[in-house]
């Protein structure tokens, strides 16, 4: 292979800062790279300018406190200078030009889970090997047998998807290191043992991740994450949540009324006998009896304990809702897991309640189980004399860090757990902000409102994350903005920093107060004023997304369309050319088939009031974003055509044309007019 030189990069205590920043950096592709500069001691001798760097977020050195993002493999950057010093103990410098950022780090489990064969062959590496404890802040990747780049690169690609797709853009000799099929590690005996390795990397996947809680802002995808290595993939699961009223009787389970169906019963002299209905069955009455009724726990559980073969998933949301010493009471015990079996250290003993309904309940309790699953779990379980949790039992938990818990968790409960943290990153949805007739960017309305957050609270809690409230068709309209953003941050944000906010909540008469983003409608109701939420997002600084004629072409209008010898330097006079050159050669289509032929995703979040839209749409200030003459269709609608295409879709309208097998060039311009 050709060569790349490779080397990490951990960063600890001493570069907070540049954690810090590379956390809050855009991800992917940077377009200006961030420039780092790493001191240490004890540097190798043989890497240099342009080798490669893969970053590590580590510790801050909290004494195992959870770090606010998460460890593991978060950059790769470029070197580009290293003053050694004279000595190997002596500190040198290294600077390093970061030019991509992974959406989340991604560590030593991660890779494990998606990735083990992979694993086998790098598993040697610095950071994720399965003996490194070496501390040096920069290391060689390559060396021993069991440091292979192409399993690395293999690796994390199985665990983020798009890594490959990226970094070949940065360098594509890198595709030397994807392109190659994973050895069977069982044609190198000779290297390590095959049951060594199988048994280290199996106990390390059993007990991986095994009770998380995945903590952040609101809206940065904690629950969703759980939802796409879960959910997604049809785990056996239980859900529950957490709320203040929860106890141990809601999380576990109690006895409950329950109504059930009995024969009717009277008395004839001393004996009880069924009554009969006058075909001779039994004549059957509704009564109240109390039975236990098992909950979210025992349920997960009873089904771990089922198939011990396959992961069981007890998800809990919203878990610091919820009073948790409360909630778990005797079952905190059972959380102290062993590193190499997977099961609770510390059985306990359930009360005479719960060992019944194991004993004897047929649809959740061990009584459902077959003889063949009986056999497979310890006997003592098995009669609920004890109670251990089963090595497949993962407990995923959701934490919203903003919430003013009224029950804070305490240390003794969080060192049970691993830690998740959520970073707030782009979402890449495209997502816009409408608000009196206009549309902002939400992905810089987030990072200008959590800028101003940080400044004014000191608090990362209370910052919004990209999936805060949902957008509709790409667009998050002026109710829902004021009602959930603003209302957020005027009343959980800023509530106490009214003053220290500044500019942000200033009005042309005064102050910008919650009750000015609403009046009373017609109907009684009341009804957005979108002026006022227009002017929080001016206060922050935003400015309209621009379409269209006001939307220059790429490079200030250096690319131009070329549509069978005909010269287009607008991506709007482009877009509508193809759009009229195809009606015209269809005259036939109707309305509905038009539509069809041009469906509203074409725009992806662009569509306003939609690409096909018949005259008798109400389009108010959007009606310059259509053509002004209108069509025709053969059954007899008048309509027009949607005309500002932008570099977001573009491409959209440019494939249909070539699809059709129109000549349609896109090149370069000479920056000149028309």
């Amino acid at each position: 292979m050709a060569g790349f030189n490779f080397i990490t990069v951990r960063l600890g205590k001493d570069s907070i800062p540049d954690i810090k920043q590379i956390c809050s950096s855009y991800v992917g592709i940077l377009s200006e790279p961030l420039i780092i500069n790493v001191k240490c001691t004890q540097v190798p001798d043989n890497y240099g300018h342009d080798d490669y760097a893969f970053l590590w977020l580590g510790s801050d050195n909290n004494k195992g406190m959870p770090t606010n993002w998460k460890q593991g493999f978060k950059a790769v950057g470029r070197v580009k200078n290293v003053l050694r010093g004279k000595n190997y103990n002596d500190t040198s410098e290294t600077t390093i030009e970061i030019v991509y950022i992974f959406r989340e780090s991604v560590n030593r489990m991660d890779i494990l889970r998606c990735a083990p064969t992979a694993y086998y062959w790098c598993s040697s590496m610095p950071l994720i090997g399965l003996d490194d404890h070496a501390n040096q802040t920069i290391r060689n990747m390559s060396g021993s047998a069991f440091s292979d780049l192409r399993a690395f690169f293999s690796a994390i690609d199985s665990v983020a998807n798009y890594f490959k797709n990226d970094i070949l853009q940065i360098e594509p000799g890198f595709e030397q290191y994807f392109d190659y099929p994973l050895p069977d590690p069982q044609l190198y005996p000779n290297i390590k043992s095959l049951e060594d390795i199988n048994f280290e990397l199996n106990v390390k996947r059993s007990t991986c991740a095994l009770q998380q809680i995945f903590y952040g802002a609101p809206g940065t995808g904690k629950s969703n994450t759980i939802k796409c290595e879960v959910d997604q993939k049809d785990l056996p699961r239980v859900r529950t949540t957490f709320h203040p009223d929860s106890d141990y009787s809601t999380f576990v389970g109690a006895y409950k009324p329950t109504s059930v169906e009995v024969p009717e019963m009277t008395k004839i002299g001393t004996k009880a006998v069924p009554v009969e209905n006058p075909d001779g069955t039994p004549r059957m009455e509704k009564k109240i009896v109390y039975e236990f009724v098992p909950q979210a726990f025992l349920k997960a559980y009873t089904g771990a304990w089922k198939n011990q073969d396959e992961p069981f998933f007890l998800i809990i949301e919203e878990i610091n809702r919820g009073n948790c010493a409360q909630i778990f009471g005797d079952l905190f015990q059972l959380l102290d897991r062993n590193d190499e079996t997977g099961l609770s250290d510390y059985p306990i003993s359930p009360d005479e309640d719960i060992q019944k309904f194991l004993l004897t309940d047929k649809k959740f309790g061990f009584a459902a189980l077959t003889e063949e699953q009986k056999a497979a779990i310890p006997e003592e379980v098995l009669s609920g004399e004890l109670m251990i949790l089963p090595k497949n039992l993962h407990i995923w938990a959701t934490m919203n860090t903003s919430d003013q818990s009224l029950f804070p968790i305490d240390s003794a409960f969080k060192r049970r757990w691993d830690w998740q943290y959520m970073p707030i990153s782009n979402g890449k949805k495209g997502w816009l902000i409408e608000a009196n007739g206009k549309r902002y960017d939400w992905w810089q309305f987030l990072q200008k409102i959590n800028d101003k957050i940080g400044s004014t609270t000191n608090s990362e809690d209370k910052k919004l994350g990209y999936f805060f409230c949902k957008a509709k068709n790409g667009v998050i309209d002026a109710d829902t903005f004021v009602g959930k953003v603003v209302f957020y941050i005027w009343n959980d944000v800023f509530k106490d920093f009214a003053e220290e906010a500044g500019d942000l909540f200033k009005d042309v008469d005064g102050i910008l107060s919650f009750n000015k983003f609403y009046t009373i409608g017609i109907d009684g109701k009341a009804k957005v004023v979108e002026e006022k939420a227009e002017r929080l997002l001016l206060n922050l600084g935003m400015e309209p997304f621009i379409n269209g004629e006001d939307d220059e072409d790429e490079n200030n209008g250096r690319v131009k369309y070329i549509i069978d010898g005909e010269i287009f330097k607008r991506k709007s006079y482009a877009g509508k050319e193809i759009m009229s050159r195809y009606l015209k050669e269809h005259p036939n289509l109707t309305f509905k088939e038009i539509k069809e032929t041009f469906p509203d995703s074409m725009l992806v979040h662009s569509g306003h009031r939609g690409l096909i839209v018949s005259t008798d749409t109400p389009l108010d200030s959007y009606g310059r974003y259509y053509s002004p003459e209108p069509f025709t269709s053969s059954d007899g609608v008048t309509f027009k055509i949607y005309k500002q295409w932008t570099s977001v879709n573009i491409n959209n309208i440019i494939n249909f044309a070539k699809n059709q097998g129109l000549d349609i060039k896109v090149e370069e311009s000479d920056g000149q007019g028309e």
